[in-house]
Order: C-alpha cells, then sequence, then structure tokens
C-alpha cells in the first residue's frame, strides 16, 4: 500500500494552512490564468491575459493604483487558493453640514476561486482578511463590490447591497435607425474632449453632495465617486482593448455625446462581450430636461446600431432620462422595446464602511455604471 501523502491540490484545505499575501508578478499572471478559464470568453486566455496587463496599466491602476491579494497554500505560494482585486478610487462623502473632497475609497474586484477549492469557505476567509488589511493600511472611507452571485453571499460578509435599478433600450433585429433626425442636436465626444467634460462634472457633483448635506435628509450621509477621467479612462482603456481583439482591429472613435443647445452629455462603453452600450454616465445641465437628455439617448442607440449591439443599458436612470427613454418608445412603436427592472443576476452594488460601520444611513449618489469596476 502507498504511503505517499495526498497532493496538496487534491487534500481538504483549512484556514491553518493558508497566508494571505500581496501577489508577485508571477502570482498575479498566475491569477488571470485560473480565473481567465472561467471568465476569458469569447476572447482567448491570452487576449484575456493583455487585456488585463493593459487595465493594469491605465492612470487608475499603475504606481500602485491596484493591489492584487492572493489566498494560498502556506507550502506553496504558486497553490492559489482563492483571489481579488483592490483598485483605489476617489470618492466624495457629505455628511450633515459638512463635504470631505476627494476621500480615497476603493472598488474590490474579481474574487475567484478555483473549482477545485470552492465550498470549503476559502472565499470567505480571504475576504476577511482583505477587510482588515485595506482597513489598516488604507486610509479609505469605504469600498464597494458588485456581486454576480446575489445579494446574500456578501451581505454575510459585511457588504450590504444598494438599490440597482436600470433601463434597458432594446432594438428591434433589423431595424435602421442610423438616418433618423435628432431631436435635439448633438456632438459625439473624443478622447479628447472628454477631461474637460469630467473635470466639470467633477465640480458639479461636489456641489451637488454640498447642497444635499445643508438640505438633505437628517442624519444621512451621502456619497458618490468622482466620475474623474482616471475613471472613464480605465473603462475607455477595456473597450477599446476587447473592440481589437473581437473586431479584427476596428478602433472605437467616440466616447459619448453632447447636446449642442444646453449644456447635457453622456459617456458610453461598447461592451462587445455583452453584446450592449453600456452608458457610463448621463449629465444633464440645470436648465435642460428629458428633450436634451432624448436627443443624447438617439446619439447611443445610433452608436449601438452603428456596432451592431442590440441594447443600450442605462443604470441608475434619472427622472429625465426615463421620461426621455419612454418618449423614444412611444414615437418608435414597437421598434423599440424599454425594461426598466431591478439587478439582481449581477453587478448588484454592495457598500461597506470603514470597520464594518453600519450604513443604514448612506445614501449612495451617482451609482451609475462609470463606477463599476
Amino acid at each position: 500500500m502507498s504511503t505517499d501523502a495526498a497532493p496538496l491540490e487534491a487534500a481538504t484545505i483549512t484556514k491553518d494552512d493558508t497566508l494571505l499575501t500581496e501577489a508577485t508578478p508571477h502570482q498575479r499572471n498566475l491569477t488571470w490564468e485560473l480565473n481567465g478559464a472561467s471568465w476569458a470568453g469569447p476572447m482567448s486566455l491570452d487576449e484575456y491575459i493583455g487585456r488585463e496587463q493593459a487595465l493594469s496599466e491605465t492612470a487608475l491602476s499603475a504606481n500602485g493604483g491596484i493591489r492584487y491579494f492572493i489566498l494560498h497554500h502556506k507550502s506553496d505560494p504558486s497553490l492559489i487558493l482563492s483571489a481579488c482585486e483592490v483598485l483605489t478610487k476617489r470618492a466624495l462623502v457629505a455628511h450633515p453640514g459638512k463635504v470631505i473632497t476627494t476621500v480615497p475609497s476603493y472598488g474590490l474586484a474579481s474574487v475567484f476561486t478555483p473549482p477545485r477549492f470552492r465550498g470549503q469557505g476559502l472565499a470567505s476567509h480571504m475576504l476577511r482578511l482583505v477587510q482588515s488589511a485595506v482597513d489598516t493600511s488604507l486610509s479609505a472611507e469605504f469600498g464597494v463590490l458588485y456581486s454576480d452571485i446575489g445579494r446574500s453571499f456578501y451581505t454575510h460578509l459585511g457588504w450590504p447591497s444598494f438599490p440597482s435599478p436600470q433601463l434597458t433600450m432594446q432594438i428591434e433585429t433589423g431595424h435602421d435607425n442610423t438616418s433618423a433626425a435628432q431631436d435635439a442636436p448633438v456632438t459625439l465626444l473624443t478622447d479628447d474632449d472628454v477631461p474637460e467634460l469630467c473635470a466639470r462634472d467633477c465640480a458639479q457633483l461636489q456641489s451637488r453632495l454640498e447642497r444635499l448635506a445643508r438640505d438633505g435628509e437628517g442624519g444621512k450621509k451621502y456619497v458618490a465617486f468622482l466620475p474623474d477621467y482616471a475613471q472613464m479612462s480605465w473603462h475607455f482603456a477595456r473597450a477599446s482593448y476587447v473592440a481589437r481583439v473581437m473586431r479584427d482591429g476596428r478602433e472605437v472613435k467616440t466616447r459619448g455625446a453632447r447636446t449642442t443647445v444646453g449644456d447635457s452629455w453622456l459617456y458610453w462603453d461598447h461592451d462587445l462581450r455583452e453584446n450592449k452600450l453600456k452608458v457610463l454616465r448621463v449629465v444633464k445641465g440645470e436648465k435642460d430636461g428629458a428633450a436634451e437628455v432624448k436627443g443624447l439617448l438617439q446619439a447611443a442607440l445610433k452608436e449601438a446600431q452603428e456596432w451592431g449591439l442590440p441594447k443600450v443599458l442605462v443604470w441608475a436612470p434619472g427622472e429625465e432620462t426615463s421620461l426621455a427613454a419612454t418618449e423614444l418608445w412611444r414615437e418608435g412603436g414597437d421598434k423599440l422595446a424599454l425594461v426598466f427592472d431591478e439587478r439582481e443576476d449581477g453587478s448588484i452594488p454592495s457598500l461597506r464602511w470603514k470597520g464594518g460601520e453600519d450604513v443604514g444611513n448612506v445614501l449612495w449618489e451617482a451609482n451609475e455604471y462609470y463606477a463599476w469596476c
């Protein structure tokens, strides 16, 4: 009878067998290979790893902006049991009578356990350790994650879920809207147009939170991620890389649209893997209304059709966006379908305050797709 010990990857792993560390470049690449086996499609594994490498070099991620945590076996640093990423972000936090600008925050993402190690509580163990490490090493006020496995798992770990309203505009197959007249004329945005608009948006959002701190619900705390260019360009880099891979080198030339009459704009993200044009953020001018937003949504629908994308997705649609979309639906008849619903099967926003502080009094403003990671 053989007396050889069972290989580590076949054995039951206990918490005492594990060690949490920040990944070396080699370990980081191993995690990409592991989770890419599940997440890469329809890209190849090499293409997926190339995308992750490209994202790690963006302004948001570079120079320590992203940290890669791994839980590995004590006796074998290459045996990765669970992993995640922590991406540093900037946010606004408004307390009654006070607003704090450029508060450090973070997004926790890419939580992954190889299939052979699941069901042993390793991801939960890792996340508790990561939460403690981040609370200690970062001066971040809070962190967020977007759950793809429902609401209960992360809520149990101290990440309560938040509302997740969305609007999906679905274009009838075969219908061509690209030549339709614009109700409100718009100019398409290029990369060069976005930084100045982001700076304006950040200033306007800060003013909004200051008003909420002064006039909002008593005792409430308002938070919002800064919609700065570093955040937007991370999405742009992701979309551009995938477009080149999946569309034979095609370049993304437009990043959104802006009204020529009025002062409203939006940014978009070409998500070719999910076959949707995702609106990153809608910014409405103070004197603008649903008519201006309608023109922006028309531009988004045209962009989607030019890329062969059947859906336009908007997270947390405001009143004007909802009215504008409804008007487009009324005009389009059966050529356009609208769905207003709550996300329950993916990207459910969850928020944890430093030290596990209760977030029952927190209101998350501008909870739009630009904040996703």
